[in-house]
C-alpha cells in the first residue's frame, strides 16, 4: 500500500507533455523553460578543477563554508539580502529541493498556504507533500498578472500559516510592483504569516523598476525563505544547485532536514555555484539581453495571430497568451496545435485552475525556431476561430 500522500500529489501536466515529444525531431518544443544556453566556461572550468583538486567528499550538510560566503556576497550584491554564511544559507539541490525542505518544516497539518494561480506546478505539489491546505490566489491578465497586497489579504484566514511568491512569475512572466510588494509584506507582518519566495528568474526582468526582493524589507528576514537558483540565471539546470536564506531558526530547521534527505547537494556543483556567484557576470547580461529580443519578437508574432491576445511579460522566459477565443478547452488545443503543426506548448490549467483559457510558451529557443512556431501557429490557429 501506498502513503495517501502519494495520491494527493499530482504529476505534472508539463512534463506529459514534454515526455509525450521526447526523441521527435519534428517537434517545435516550447514546453520545459530550459535555457538554450551553455552553462558559462568559467563555470565549467571551475567544476573540472574542483574535481582535480578532491573536493569530491562530504561537506557540511549546507554546503562548504566557502561556497556560503560567496553566496552570501552574491546575496548582498544583487539582493540587498545580508546573510550570515554560517547560520542563514544553506546550499540545496536546486530550487526544487529549497523549495520542498522549506514547506516540510514550515507547514503542519491543516496549515492553509497562499499560492498563486497560475502557477509554477510544484507549488501545489509542496503542499500537498507537507499536508498543508492549498488556497489559490488568481493572478489576472488585466492587471499584468501581478499579485496584489488586497487579494492577499482577502483569502486570510486563522488558519493561513504562509504565501509563496514567484516573481517574475512562471508561467505568466507577471512581475510584482515593488509598492505592492511592500504593502504584501505589511499584511505578512501584521497577520504573522511566513513567506516562501521563490526568485528562480531574479535576474530575468524587463521592467524598468529597480528589482526589490521581499527577504531584504523590514521585519521580514525572520518569516522569509528567499530561494535563488542557479539553474536559468546561469543556464546550470542538470547542476541542480540554488541557495536559500532566512533567519537562523528557519535554516537551521531546513540544514536538519537536508541532511536526512540528500545529506548535501553535490560538491561540484557547490563549487561551480561559487565561481558563479562570484565570477564576471557578463554571461547573465549577455543572455538578458536575448531573452528580450526573442520577448518581443514573439509578443509580435502571437499578437498578429487573429484570435491571439498577449501581453508582453515582465519577467521569466514564458508568454502566456490568451486563446480564449477560440472556445476550445486549453488541454485540448495544445493537442490539437501539436498534431497539425507539430509546436509543442503547455495548457494553461497545467498551472491551476485559473490558468484555463491560456497557453504558455517557453521562449528559451534560438530565433529562428520561435520564427518558425509562429509561421506554423498563423497558418492553423485563423482557420479553426
Amino acid at each position: 500500500m501506498l502513503a495517501e500522500r502519494n495520491v494527493d500529489v499530482p504529476p505534472s501536466e508539463i512534463r506529459k507533455i514534454f515526455n509525450k515529444i521526447i526523441g521527435r525531431t519534428d517537434i517545435f518544443d516550447m514546453t520545459v523553460g530550459i535555457p538554450d544556453f551553455d552553462t558559462p566556461q568559467h563555470i565549467k572550468d571551475a567544476a573540472k578543477q574542483a574535481i582535480d583538486d578532491g573536493y569530491t567528499k562530504y561537506t557540511h550538510n549546507a554546503g562548504y563554508i566557502e561556497t556560503r560566503e560567496a553566496l552570501a556576497k552574491k546575496l548582498k550584491r544583487d539582493n540587498n539580502i545580508k546573510a550570515d554564511p554560517e547560520t542563514e544559507l544553506i546550499c540545496t539541490a536546486g530550487g526544487m529541493g529549497a523549495l520542498v525542505t522549506a514547506h516540510l518544516v514550515l507547514l503542519n497539518p491543516g496549515d492553509e498556504v497562499i499560492y498563486p494561480d497560475p502557477g509554477f506546478v510544484s507549488h501545489f505539489a509542496h503542499i500537498k507533500l507537507a499536508e498543508g491546505i492549498p488556497v489559490p490566489i488568481q493572478l489576472k491578465k488585466e492587471l499584468g498578472f501581478g499579485l496584489t497586497a488586497e487579494d492577499v489579504a482577502s483569502k486570510i484566514t486563522p488558519k493561513t500559516k504562509m504565501l509563496v511568491l514567484n516573481s517574475p512569475n512562471n508561467p505568466t512572466g507577471g512581475v510584482i510592483s515593488n509598492k505592492e510588494l511592500k504593502q504584501i509584506a505589511e499584511v505578512c507582518i501584521e497577520n504573522d504569516i511566513y513567506v516562501i519566495a521563490d526568485e528562480a528568474y531574479e535576474q530575468f526582468r524587463y521592467v524598468e523598476e529597480e528589482p526589490l526582493f521581499i527577504g531584504s524589507l523590514p521585519g521580514m528576514k525572520e518569516r522569509t525563505v528567499s530561494i535563488f537558483s542557479f539553474s536559468k540565471t546561469y543556464a546550470m539546470t542538470g547542476w541542480r544547485i540554488a541557495v536559500a536564506t532566512g533567519s537562523s531558526k528557519l535554516i537551521g530547521a531546513m540544514t536538519k532536514l537536508q541532511e536526512h534527505i540528500i545529506a548535501m547537494p553535490t560538491t561540484i556543483a557547490q563549487k561551480a555555484a561559487e565561481a558563479a556567484a562570484i565570477g564576471p557576470q557578463d554571461c547573465v547580461v549577455d543572455m538578458l539581453k536575448t531573452f528580450r529580443k526573442r520577448r518581443d519578437l514573439i509578443t509580435r508574432g502571437l499578437n498578429s495571430i487573429d484570435g491571439v491576445d498577449l501581453q508582453p511579460p515582465g519577467g521569466a522566459f514564458y508568454v502566456f497568451p490568451d486563446v480564449s477565443a477560440f472556445g476550445i478547452k486549453s488541454y485540448d488545443l495544445v493537442h490539437q496545435i501539436l498534431k497539425e503543426t507539430s509546436v509543442a506548448t503547455i495548457h494553461g490549467t497545467a498551472f491551476g485552475k485559473f490558468g484555463e483559457g491560456f497557453l504558455r510558451l517557453c521562449y528559451a529557443v534560438s530565433t529562428e525556431r520561435i520564427e518558425e512556431a509562429l509561421s506554423r501557429l498563423d497558418s492553423y490557429l485563423p482557420k479553426i476561430l
